[in-house]
């Protein structure tokens, strides 16, 4: 059964949710992280992932694995832009962790049944990494409805993700089958509500699974939203990337109605 803990934390801290999931992290090679820092927007107003959080992970593997935290170039921004001007350059620095664009990175031919990603090439940090590691924030999407753990794995496509909106739920389905995250830690310390998703919201809370699609399905339930309308969630837990049944997912710590604060759409 999968597994998805809640855990209130208002200053950050991902031990708790950790454990709830019985993780340990392991010796390893190489360790990616995947945050959310798509746009120059400091973690305060929820719409990047809380530099706090990031840090942690960066702990939590010292002497256990290479770090590569890694990003593609956001819409409007250059990756390097947008990690000086948020701290996450110095922060990385600080931690020795290397910083991958990975729009600059070596592409490698991936032959899949695709849906929508006809002859892709995936970075080749990603494929090299031995545990990837997805840094979401809890967010409401003008086109996704939410941006969750599932959403921000979109980040791994090199160069605009534009062409793909008009199927944006299928893009997600084959990014996941190119390479599912290892682990998953959700930033609802303050997300951001609202169709345009830049309001902040307040929510003191961490969401941890091994499981990308449970732990959307829970969070949607958290922030009151119905999991089966949104479209790339029953997706991807139709194609076996995750599960999607909320009857089939243990939720450990926190319940959800202790929790659930209606996000706006």
């Amino acid at each position: 059964m999968a597994k998805v803990s809640i855990v209130r934390s208002k200053k950050p801290d991902i031990r708790p949710a950790l454990d709830f999931i019985n993780f340990t992290p392991k010796e390893c090679e190489i360790v990616a992280i995947k945050p959310n820092i798509s746009s120059p927007d400091p973690y305060n107003t929820g719409i990047t992932t809380d530099l706090r959080i990031l840090e942690q992970v960066l702990k939590m593997y010292e002497g256990l694995a290479e770090r590569v935290v890694i990003e593609s170039n956001p819409y409007s921004h250059k990756m390097e832009e947008v990690f000086e001007k948020t701290g996450a350059q110095e922060l990385c620095e600080y931690y020795g962790a290397k910083i991958v664009n990975l729009s600059e990175d070596r592409l490698i031919p991936v032959e899949l049944d695709y849906l929508v990603l006809k002859n892709f090439k995936a970075p080749s940090t990603i494929l090299k990494a031995d545990f990837l590691i997805n840094l979401p924030v809890m967010k409401t999407h003008p086109i996704t409805k939410v941006s969750l753990a599932l959403k921000n794995m979109m980040g791994i496509i090199p160069g605009s993700k534009a062409i793909y909106h008009p199927r944006i739920s299928e893009a997600i389905v084959d990014v996941m089958r190119v390479r599912k995250p290892d682990l998953n830690i959700l930033d609802g310390i303050v997300g951001v509500e609202g169709r345009a998703g830049r309001k902040p919201k307040e929510m003191d809370l961490i969401m941890a699974s091994t499981d990308a699609v449970a732990l959307d399905t829970i969070a949607c339930k958290v922030m009151g939203v119905n999991p089966i309308n949104v479209e790339h969630i029953y997706m991807a837990g139709y194609y076996g990337i995750g599960e999607y049944v909320e009857r089939k997912i243990q939720v450990v710590g926190e319940t959800v109605e202790n929790v659930r604060d209606k996000f706006e759409y």
